[in-house]
């Protein structure tokens, strides 16, 4: 595959050649410093800029490799090696919406470039689209059937949905092409915990510890299997151990990135006390509008604290026939930058007339049919646990809207955030501490509490340690309070289940239906969660969850 700009003189060309025959010998540290020479002398090409983001990236210098590359891409737009090479640098980075934009350019420009389709694969499912991440992987393997990466990835995607044997099938396909295949090997030993083959599984885990000689994703996850695997055989302070090993290691990677501001139990605390010193009545609904459904029978903000419970729910009521789930995707994201991000956002938000309204509800909605969800006729339940924090959007912009709010006992919430592989954002950061994950789920908690005392809000509230105990009964009342008749068919909500999509760890546990092996999950961990109790103590009383 060649570049698509020619070279503007015979001593670009020339220059050109030299810097092809470094790579062709596998000599890139050269290849990179004759490009850089290159380009500092006033030649400019996009493969000279293509290599020096390379090296600009691997000294952590992120802007200037972004640079180069939006400047190689604007010179060759139809140049796939360089609109990948910009895609794949910008899904690093995590900014998966302009990722997912270079790299269908680039598919484009050549459909039959697998590894667009792979790198693709990687941004959809980080931005939550876990489908279309599996459709592009097997597009890739279509186009070449030893893409260990497509095949990886549809492995884990497959593990996800706990199809056991799809993980196991793509996982061995895998490993005939890359015996040594660091995720695929991961994989392997995931599927041989779920399979409780404890010696195989403390065979492969052990291989792999230590190939990586600093904090990577790599070793993140494989030490977070160990510590699934030492849970799983009742050795839990190596577990407790190991996750913490686990957490450190992403911290380590992802603090230069989100470890720079304040915690954000602190937002938390500022929008609660913000809310309680509010006029209640600046906040109260104004009226009724015909955009706040947009054709929905229903709208639903099911909500809570991460781990509460709420994928239960939203399985649950997604076996519902007249229930349409949004899962975890952001409707709200232009909204809460614009309106709740300071004090002046606020007040913005509390003036707002009945046109901007308007509008504001349009560019949600607009959002939620770009998720690919179809609200009409339905109850409609847009399922985001930390949308707690957005309860100042959804009181003013949706005051007919009813809320579900999860409950589980602090305990388990807190620890189960420590010990759960996340992705990452600013809000899962949090998760990497003990310490920092209690605090913001008391600071949430505290603005959830001012909150539903200070708007006009429809609020249900549900426990997770119920609906375990009285599955039929809870539901019911769930079902009571969204307006939709109750459904024996939702006692197979699981079947269901593994047929969507569910985009959070816990996706495993509901394919397993209604369990109570996550239920004071906590006392497994007395001694190491000791430290945050002064912090959860308060909430556990609050909530009526016993203190023994």
């Amino acid at each position: 595959m060649t570049l698509t700009v020619q070279p503007n003189s015979a001593k670009e060309a020339a220059t050109l050649e030299r810097i092809d025959a470094a790579v062709t010998a596998g000599n890139m540290p050269l290849a990179q410093d004759m490009a850089r020479a290159a380009l500092v002398s006033g030649l400019m090409h996009p493969k000279l800029l293509h290599l020096r983001s390379f090296w600009w990236a691997q000294r952590g210098r992120n802007d200037e490799a972004i640079a180069d590359l939006r400047q190689a891409v604007a010179i060759a737009p139809s140049d796939v090696l360089v609109r990948h090479a910009y895609g794949v640098l910008l899904a690093k980075l995590e900014r998966w919406p302009e990722s997912i934009a270079e790299l269908r350019a680039a598919i484009e420009v050549m459909p039959d470039f697998a590894p667009a389709r792979v790198a693709l694969a990687w941004s959809q499912e980080a931005a939550g689209d876990l489908d279309g991440a599996r459709r592009s992987c097997e597009t890739a393997i279509a186009l070449d059937s030893g893409s260990v990466e497509a095949l990886v990835r549809l492995a884990r995607l497959a593990i996800r949905r706990a199809d056991w044997e799809t993980a196991r099938a793509y996982s061995e396909r895998a490993l005939a092409f890359d015996s040594n295949h660091y995720t695929a090997l991961a994989t392997k030993a995931t599927l041989a915990i779920m399979d409780r083959d404890f010696v195989g599984a403390e065979a492969l885990i052990g291989s792999l510890l230590g190939r990586d000689s600093g904090p990577t994703l790599n070793s993140a996850m494989v030490k977070g299997l160990l510590g699934d695997l030492r849970h799983v055989q009742g050795r839990y302070d190596e577990a407790y151990a190991a996750y913490s090993e686990s957490n450190l290691d992403k911290y380590k990677l992802y603090a230069p990135r989100y470890g720079t501001s304040k915690p954000l139990a602190h937002y938390g605390e500022w929008l609660s006390a913000f809310f309680e010193a509010a006029d209640r009545k600046t906040w109260s609904a104004s009226g009724v509008s015909p955009g706040e459904r947009d054709g929905a029978k229903e709208h639903v903000f099911l909500i809570g604290f991460p781990r509460s419970g709420t994928t239960l729910l939203e399985a649950i009521l997604a076996s519902h026939q007249n229930v349409c789930v949004l899962s975890e995707r952001d409707a709200f994201v232009d909204l809460r930058i614009k309106f709740l991000n300071d004090e002046d956002g606020l007040g913005r938000l509390a003036a707002l007339g009945p046109d901007e309204m308007e509008r504001c509800r349009a560019a949600y909605w607009r959002r939620v049919r770009e998720f690919g969800e179809e609200v009409n006729g339905k109850v409609f339940v847009d399922k985001m646990p930390l949308a707690t924090l957005k309860l100042p959007l959804i009181a003013k912009l949706f005051p007919r809207a009813k809320v579900i709010f999860a409950r589980r006992d602090p305990r388990d919430v807190v620890l189960s955030c420590f010990r759960r592989n996340f992705g990452m954002n600013h809000a899962l950061f949090e998760f990497l501490s003990l310490e920092r994950t209690a605090r913001f789920y008391g600071a949430v908690m505290r603005f959830a509490a001012t909150a539903h005392a200070t708007f006009d809000l429809n609020w249900h509230e549900t426990r997770n340690e119920a609906l375990i105990r009285d599955f039929e009964g809870e539901a019911r009342a769930v079902c009571d309070f969204i307006s939709v008749e109750w459904d024996a068919r939702m006692h197979a909500f699981a079947e269901h289940a593994s047929t969507r999509t569910l985009r959070t760890p816990s996706s495993t546990q509901i394919m397993r239906g209604v369990n109570s092996s996550g239920v004071d999950a906590w006392r497994h961990y007395e001694k190491q969660i000791a430290g945050v109790m002064p912090i959860l103590q308060p909430w556990i009383v609050r909530l009526g969850y016993p203190q023994d």
